[in-house]
Parts: C-alpha cells; sequence; structure tokens
C-alpha cells in the first residue's frame, strides 16, 4: 500500500492509525526507520503490541541512551518535523 501525503497534520494521524501496514515486524514490535537529517543517523518510530510508540535514534558518534515514548500529540509534531525523510522512504517503498 502506498501513503501519499497531501502536507497536512491529518495525513500523520491517518499514517500513524495504519502504522503496521508501513513498518516492517520483529516479532515484538512494528518499526520504522528514516534518516535523521540533524544528527546524521538514522531515526526509529516503534509501535508496540500495547499500541504505545517510542522513538530512538543512533548513528556514527552517537546513540540515545534509550527509547523514548511518545504520546500521539508529540509524535504527530516529531512526524512533522521530519516528514520529509519519511516521505522519501515512503515514496521508495510499496
Amino acid at each position: 500500500m502506498k501513503f501519499t501525503w497531501d502536507g497536512n497534520k491529518k495525513d500523520i494521524r491517518v499514517w500513524l492509525s495504519t502504522f503496521t501496514e508501513y513498518a516492517a515486524h520483529d516479532g515484538h514490535k512494528h518499526y520504522f526507520v528514516f534518516s535523521d537529517q540533524k544528527r546524521g543517523g538514522l531515526w526509529t518510530i516503534m509501535m508496540y503490541e500495547s499500541e504505545t510508540f517510542t522513538i530512538h535514534g543512533r548513528g556514527n558518534g552517537y546513540c540515545d541512551e534509550e527509547e523514548k515514548e511518545m504520546t500521539i500529540e508529540d509524535l504527530t509534531r516529531f512526524i512533522w518535523g521530519n516528514r520529509k525523510q519519511i516521505h522519501e522512504v515512503l515514496r521508495a517503498t510499496k
């Protein structure tokens, strides 16, 4: 399934409600990886079976100490700030 951003925050809520369709699964959680333009590494958004979302970043020379649990509002702002990089991944995958 292909997702298209129309350029508004409503799209983020739609994407989050269908997150499992776009995310990989490791047996414990769904996760979506995209580039961290500010720090030069990768961000991972994770969703656990409890539908709890977390984020984690890592790259050359840094690794966040632990996952950060996010409210839907905080996650929406985080995704909005990284929408270009997320859209690039979505565009490249089916």
